[in-house]
């Protein structure tokens, strides 16, 4: 069952006194876990995600507050998947390997975690480093465990192995040899872009990389009572307006770090500045719009404003990056009002 929230502090009360201790429970024991893996390098790795990116944790779990009846299983499901897809990441981005095969494979963890009862497999099979102590392979399984215990689970299913089979594809075309990635990046846009014609191909690349479409279905398998016509609104709003404002924030915050280390950033693709802004301000629009009407409705758009609350309470938004900064001023006045304030002070609080 699916709880209303109508206010930002009666969110933040849910968060602070149910969501919260469950993930940190569940985010200290696969701490825990990673600090004994026996391979240096997937240690270090599966370590180093955790430390860097415990926010998207953080901000998954937040899902959860909907339906504290089932906070035992969504929390557990989503700190775990969250934390496979962190690792992923580091292991592709940090790689000893540019071997798109070692990246889709290592991936298909992804499916098989929201696949209930699937058999597990060597997920390392193209890569020198294999020896996790059974790493990954536990993450998969408690994913299965607690996805099984959602009541219409069977109804989301199909959508979220979509989603993921999407993610996955990003992951594999972004971490490819630089001069390759972009022409696969295009060539990807081009099977959606009919079905997808108001983003441009980097916008919907931003899109796939979101997890929080995943967990919002995964809130709604709790209700037994769950019907197509649901599933659908909150899949075409998260997908792909809230989950490409998640993205496009994450890559905004990042542009001159990436700049920086030549890492690809979807947001440099934009002409200027302006551009920027104006496409940034059209997926807050649209991610507004499309939340409106769905079941819980407040709680969702408490999501698109805590989104831009928290990133742009980052440390890297400051008046020593102009262009990040003006940014950030205009869309903050967009999430004004008492729900942006509190959760922009909140965000500085879990940020610093």
């Amino acid at each position: 069952m699916r709880h209303e929230i109508r206010h930002p502090w009666q969110l933040l009360y849910r968060v602070y006194r149910h969501v919260k201790p469950v993930m940190e429970r569940e985010f200290a024991a696969w701490y825990r876990r990673a600090g004994e893996i026996p391979d240096a390098e997937l240690r270090k790795q599966a370590l180093s995600s955790m430390t860097t990116k415990k926010f998207h944790c953080q901000g998954g779990a937040v899902y959860a507050a909907q339906a504290l009846s089932y906070v035992d299983h969504l929390v557990p499901l989503i700190v775990a998947y969250q934390t496979i897809s962190d690792y992923l990441d580091n292991l592709c981005d940090r790689s000893t390997s540019l071997d798109p095969q070692d990246f889709r494979h290592l991936h298909r963890s992804m499916q098989d975690a929201l696949t209930p009862g699937a058999p597990l497999h060597d997920y390392y099979r193209y890569r020198e480093e294999k020896d996790d102590g059974g790493y990954l392979a536990a993450l998969v399984e408690t994913c299965q465990r607690h996805a099984a215990q959602l009541p219409a689970y069977a109804k989301v299913q199909e959508r979220v192995l979509e989603l993921s089979l999407l993610y996955s594809d990003l992951q594999v075309y972004k971490h490819i040899a630089h001069a390759q990635r972009e022409a696969e990046l295009l060539a990807w846009w081009r099977k959606y872009q009919e079905r997808y014609p108001e983003i441009y191909w980097q916008e919907f690349s931003a899109v796939t990389g979101s997890t929080i479409g995943i967990f919002a279905l995964f809130c709604l398998a709790t209700d037994e009572k769950l019907d197509d016509e649901t599933i659908a609104a909150v899949d075409a709003a998260y997908f792909p307006w809230v989950c490409g404002l998640h993205i496009l924030l994450d890559y905004l915050i990042d542009l001159e770090e990436d700049r920086l280390g030549g890492d690809l950033n979807f947001v440099s693709y934009y002409s200027s500045t302006e551009e920027a802004l104006e496409r940034l301000q059209y997926f807050v629009e649209r991610a507004k719009e499309s939340v409106a009407g769905l079941p819980n409705e407040p709680f969702h758009r408490m999501i698109v404003d805590g989104l831009v609350a928290f990133y742009l309470a980052d440390r890297k938004v400051n008046r020593s990056q102009p262009a990040i900064y003006t940014i950030a001023r205009q869309l903050l006045r967009q999430a004004r009002g008492l729900p942006g304030v509190l959760f922009y002070l909140n965000s500085l609080l879990v940020r610093r």
